[in-house]
């Protein structure tokens, strides 16, 4: 929302469940996401703005979004749960491996290349 100093900034995110306070800016990181607002704006037009760019619809398709929500996601899961996933990505991994040593058999199984002599050498 503004800048209080060269080490502080006061931050407000009506939508994002982030109350306005003061922050320092070592602990912030940036967006791509901008909005053009004054200085000290209230929260309630702050919210309008936001809205009516729709941040937080752009937010949920980054990919910084999708990795914070697959991390608390797998937080939530249960023991039996990942042990699923374990067994999952045995199954996935024991596939690409086969199909790997089926490919690379082919490639065995083909000629090498062989060179030819070039004329008027001695060899």
């Amino acid at each position: 929302v503004d800048v209080i100093d060269q080490n502080r900034a006061l931050i407000d995110g009506p939508c994002s469940g982030v109350l306005r306070k003061q922050i320092n800016f070592k602990t912030l990181h940036l967006t791509q996401f901008k909005l053009n607002v004054p200085h000290a704006v209230r929260t309630g037009t702050l919210r309008k703005k936001w809205e009516k760019e729709e941040i937080t619809k752009k937010w949920e398709q980054t990919s910084w979004a999708k990795k914070i929500e697959d991390k608390e996601k797998k937080a939530q899961m249960s023991d039996f749960d990942r042990f699923k996933l374990m067994k999952a990505k045995q199954m996935r991994n024991r596939l690409i491996n086969k199909e790997f040593a089926i490919l690379k058999k082919k490639v065995k199984a083909k000629p090498k290349h062989t060179f030819r002599k070039r004329k008027g050498t001695k060899k």
